[in-house]
């Protein structure tokens, strides 16, 4: 695919990932919260039937999403100097991510996680942050940052890096998202008030209602539609919603197919959505490129596999009102 004119430096987590799958993973729900759960007793050996190795971390998932759209993408990151971290440097190259801004510390191990897949799709992930929650601000070079658009996912509550990225790109035109993580999360007011710095602020509904309230995921969006141009939350197979410029936006499940592994879908839609803007294209191309993409990484295991590597997708239907008087 031919490369479009446009520079998005990602900035967040790198991870190594193992998923664990097995009929001996089941998800059963709680009588009394209705949850899905399992448990396993100490001691024992659980048989598992598929090991499946890929890389996560926000941001590196966001960076493929761009590279195969045909975006100038490069990644922000802090590893270890170990085989995690070098498997993380080698599947970004692969993909023609530029990783001449990755950190690599001899005294951190790469984060790793490994995520217990049910039969149904839904997933406990065991994660080691390791070496990617360990970025300084000197270590970034934001001075020397040029680029059309930052993604920034987790940066693991460092509100300092954040405050800081968001001024030299408000400094020097440049556009924003941000999908937090729960560091960031934890700390609402901070991150409320950063808000007027960004273009785009991406969660789910749980996420998105901790920091503005609201009974459902409309609700929520509504309240939160004057806290930057855009706003823009998940419900899994529920759709999304979409806040700007006075309209919202409701979009359904791009297309039903069987959800092997939810884990990178949050990531996808963000990452989809932001490459259809950053090209220019309507918030109605935006949300379909977003929805699609998640459904291309749910219906495989792994956060990358799945991820669209063409921008043809069919445009959705969507319902569309006016903000006033909502």
């Amino acid at each position: 695919m031919a490369e479009v004119n446009v520079k998005i430096l990602t900035i967040g987590a790198a991870t190594q990932d193992v998923f664990l799958s097995g009929k001996s993973i089941h998800a059963r729900r709680d009588v009394r919260t209705r949850d899905y759960v399992e448990q396993f007793p100490l001691g024992a050996k659980v048989e598992i039937d598929s090991v499946v190795f890929d890389t996560g971390g926000g941001a590196t998932n966001a960076a493929v999403t761009f590279a195969r759209q045909g975006l100038q993408v490069g990644y922000i990151g802090k590893i270890g100097h170990d085989p995690a971290g070098a498997e993380v440097i080698r599947v970004l190259r692969r993909e023609g991510v530029a990783t001449d801004r990755v950190v690599q510390d001899p005294k951190l191990s790469t984060g790793y996680s490994a995520i217990l897949l049910a039969t149904n799709g839904e997933r406990t992930i065991l994660n080691h942050r390791g070496a990617s929650q360990e970025i300084k601000v000197k270590e970034v070079a934001i001075r020397t940052i040029e680029a059309d658009w930052l993604y920034i996912s987790s940066l693991a509550g460092n509100f300092a890096l954040l405050e800081k990225l968001l001024k030299h790109a408000n400094n020097h035109g440049i556009q924003v998202a941000i999908d937090p993580g729960h560091g960031e999360l934890s700390q609402p007011k901070k991150l409320k008030a950063l808000l007027p710095l960004i273009t785009v602020l991406k969660a789910n509904a749980e996420e998105l209602r901790s920091l503005f309230g609201g009974e459902d995921l409309r609700d929520t969006i509504v309240r939160a539609a004057d806290a930057c141009p855009y706003v823009v939350g998940t419900n899994g197979a529920a759709g999304s919603y979409a806040a700007a410029a006075g309209k919202l936006y409701q979009a359904g499940q791009y297309q039903k197919v069987k959800v092997l592994d939810r884990t990178g879908a949050g990531d996808a839609f963000g990452s989809g959505f932001i490459a259809a803007l950053a090209k220019g294209l309507p918030i109605e191309d935006a949300l379909t490129l977003g929805s699609a993409n998640a459904t291309g990484v749910v219906a495989q295991i792994g956060s990358k596999p799945g991820i669209l590597k063409t921008q043809r997708v069919k445009r959705m239907r969507l319902k569309v009102s006016s903000l006033e008087g909502k």
